[in-house]
């Protein structure tokens, strides 16, 4: 059949080729028979063109595949490929497409269209459309294979037949799981790093850190962004030249040992321990404080060292440390260093000073004490805003002697020290230097302090000594001259060998204290107190007395300052109380007169919050009225802090409770305060009794206190009154009571006792 096809195309051929010959010739023919001739020709010319396009057509519909061939090559493909029509009806699939499609060789009968059409809807392909949509081009689809399993395959599909009712396509898939998976992997890998990098930015913003980095010694860094803003500039790198240039210049060795150490990190070395370098860099234009963390001895996998590290910013650390240290080391009112600061500096000088001396140098100081006379009345007279305006100067005159060497403390209220380089074994040195302090701080009493007395005390110590093992024992070297200067009514006093021992000495005495208020060998003594008109006693001041097993008295002029300064004041204060109370009351009981019993209160225990609930107690355990208790307090402690002195002694009144005070007349400030104190008696003190008969000022003073008394509602009574030509001028004046050895001295409860019966 094909081969008739073929024989008639070529007759055809012949024919049409011989007509065109014809029509060439066609001028030698008879000019009649030619229109006919054309007509003829045209026509056999129409009809061949029409058989070849026929029969070709034929072909194309009819043409034949050997579709058995065909399917044994599908069947050896090792992908899923498989033959269709489009109208579903035809189908066949390789054994990689049987899998894939969950297909086994137990199964016989397949319904084709339904087969096909599950297919293309997991591919997500209409089936009506599958041929037009697939023919021709690759499609990437993703399934789900019954076991389960996500597959990606690329479906390539290619006509095999193609006719009016139906066409017959092939299509092979490749497989394209482990690439969409990879893909899918660099995806997911590309999302988190975005994350991660964002997250790092993030915390790079948040935490203020920048980093510098050179993986090799290239005299250049890498600059990340956020340390672009610390160094304020645009690209992400700079040269370790250029880097230097903007370190404080203070700072710039530190970072030239860190280059050379990096550069000579040893080949061996793979890992060193961080390091810290704190430098000020400049940035906009001021210096700013930052941390370089670091490791020391950093390389990479190919042994090449890594240079580089993290910048923080500190200053914010940098000033709160400065701060600190300020309040730590230097004094609030004066800005000079305060006494941690002194002990720490004084250390390091001792230190020094006795390496010195084991080198056979002789490298020595002055530790000198000061202390401003009469500091607590200047500030209760002038106020503490001027007292603190004093004390500034004082530290600017004291400033001045340690320009070349030396410092400067404060180390308590009025309490200065001064350290200077001892230049010559001249013991007169520091008395030079303190008589010039003196005369400066006396040339402040102008202006607001006119009339004001500016004086100063010292004691001083040298450093090193054989007596001294550090610095802190010097420095309590000096402030015991200074103490003992003070009680011998000297502005200086120097520390000797003489003195030591007085300090051993003060420390048995403590212990025997101790051991004498915890055994009750103190005593209370009692002298009498006489009404100047009658004579009668009325009243006793009760003195406290250490009394020793073997009979030795010690005054109290030597155990009392030891006590206040050991802390064992308040259990002698107490042990006053209650032994006064007691024996008060037990003489009431007895039916002697009832008189007034004066105590003695302690500074520390008078400024005690709960010291009306103490005193309450002690009367109401001993049956004592309020009326036969007074408190004595001098004039230093009654005016150490007016508010809470006039505070405690309104409470106390408001019990009952008498209050005097004692050794008035001796302070500065008496009189510009005696308003304010609600006192029931003034106590004259005996330095102006002594002079009385003689000394007309002393006479004046006595007189206008009394008159002063008089006026304000309270009792004067004398103290130290010793002969009765005293006696007498005091009740002329109109004083009220005397005390003294004219009318007995202290004396014990027993001997009291009897003195008090005789006089009923």
């Amino acid at each position: 059949m094909k081969s008739n096809k073929n024989l008639i195309l070529w007759i055809e051929l012949l024919f049409a080729l011989l007509s065109l010959w014809v029509l060439k010739t066609v001028s030698f023919y008879p000019e009649h028979a030619i229109g006919t001739l054309r007509i003829y020709v045209l026509s056999m010319i129409v009809l061949t063109v029409s058989l070849v396009l026929s029969v070709r057509y034929y072909q194309s519909q009819h043409s034949t595949i050997d579709v058995d061939k065909i399917c044994e090559m599908v069947q050896r493909i090792d992908v899923p490929a498989f033959i269709w029509s489009n109208d579903l009806s035809v189908m066949f699939a390789n054994s990689a497409m049987d899998e894939l499609l969950g297909i086994t060789g137990e199964e016989t009968e397949i319904d084709n269209a339904v087969v096909l059409s599950n297919f293309f809807h997991s591919i997500s392909v209409s089936p009506k459309e599958a041929g037009v949509i697939l023919s021709g081009q690759t499609l990437k689809t993703g399934l789900v294979t019954q076991n389960g399993q996500k597959r990606h395959i690329a479906w390539t599909t290619s006509v095999l037949k193609k006719n009016n009712t139906a066409s017959l396509l092939f299509s092979i898939g490749f497989e394209t799981t482990e690439l969409e998976n990879a893909k899918m992997e660099l995806t997911k890998y590309a999302q988190d790093l975005l994350i991660s990098q964002t997250r790092y930015d993030l915390s790079m913003k948040l935490s203020g850190v920048g980093f510098l980095l050179a993986e090799t010694v290239r005299e250049e860094y890498y600059v990340s962004e956020e340390a672009m803003k610390f160094l304020g500039i645009s690209e992400n790198c700079i040269s370790f030249h250029d880097f230097r240039k903007k370190i404080h210049q203070d700072d710039r060795i530190k970072f030239d040992d860190y280059l050379v150490k990096i550069r000579n990190i040893s080949n061996a070395d793979t890992y060193g321990c961080q390091r810290i370098l704190e430098m000020r860099i400049w940035t906009n234009n001021q210096y700013v404080w930052y941390a370089y963390q670091y490791h020391e001895n950093l390389r990479n996998k190919d042994g090449r060292p890594i240079i580089g590290g993290a910048l923080i910013d500190i200053t914010n650390e940098k000033r709160k440390d400065a701060k600190i240290k300020n309040l730590a080391f230097n004094d609030k009112v004066t800005g000079i260093y305060n006494r941690n600061k002194l002990m720490h500096e004084g250390a390091k000088l001792y230190k020094m000073a006795m390496e010195a001396e084991t080198q056979g140098y002789h490298y020595r100081y002055w530790v000198i004490v000061l202390d401003i006379d009469r500091f607590h009345i200047i500030n209760d007279s002038c106020g503490y805003e001027k007292g603190d305006k004093i004390l500034k100067a004082f530290a600017h005159i004291l400033c001045e002697y340690t320009a070349n060497s030396g410092l400067v403390a404060r180390i308590s209220a009025d309490n200065f020290v001064l350290i200077l380089q001892r230049y010559a074994d001249d013991d007169g040195e520091p008395a030079n230097t303190i008589e010039q302090i003196r005369e400066s701080l006396a040339e402040l009493a102008k202006e607001d302090f006119a009339g004001l007395s500016l004086s100063c005390s010292a004691g001083f110590a040298s450093m090193p000594t054989p007596d001294s093992h550090d610095f802190k024992e010097v420095l309590e070297h000096a402030e015991f001259a200074l103490a003992v200067g003070k009680g011998e009514l000297s502005y200086l006093m120097g520390y000797d060998a003489k003195m030591h021992q007085e300090i051993l000495y003060q420390g048995e005495m403590e212990k025997s204290l101790s051991e004498a208020i915890e055994n009750h060998y103190l005593q209370l003594y009692y002298q009498p107190k006489v009404d100047i008109h009658t004579e009668k006693i009325i009243g006793a001041e009760a003195l406290i007395r250490w009394i020793r097993p073997d009979g030795t008295m010690i005054s109290p002029n030597v155990f009392i300052p030891i006590a206040e300064k050991a802390g064992m004041i308040s259990a002698i204060s107490h042990f006053v109380l209650c032994e006064a109370c007691e024996q008060t009351a037990e003489w009431q009981k007895m039916g002697l007169p009832k008189i007034i019993m004066s105590i003695n209160f302690a500074s520390g225990d008078f400024y005690q919050a709960n010291v009306c609930e103490v005193i309450r107690n002690q009367m109401d355990k001993f049956e004592l009225e309020p009326e036969y208790l007074e408190l004595e307090l001098t004039e230093r402690l009654a005016l150490g802090d007016i508010n809470y002195t006039v505070q405690q002694m309104n409470a106390l009144r408001e019990m009952g409770i008498l209050l005097a005070m004692d050794d008035f007349g001796t302070g500065y400030s008496s009189l510009s305060y005696i308003q304010l104190l609600p006192l029931t008696l003034l106590k004259l003190d005996r330095s102006f009794i002594i002079e009385i008969e003689t000394d007309k000022v002393a006479q004046e003073i006595v007189s206008a206190v009394i008159k002063i008394a008089k006026s304000m509602d309270m009792k004067t009574i004398a103290e130290g009154v010793e002969y009765k030509p005293q006696a007498e001028i005091l009740k002329e004046m109109g004083c009220d009571y005397i005390q003294g050895y004219l009318y007995g001295k202290p004396m014990p409860p027993e001997e009291f006792q009897k003195r008090l019966e005789a006089n009923t």
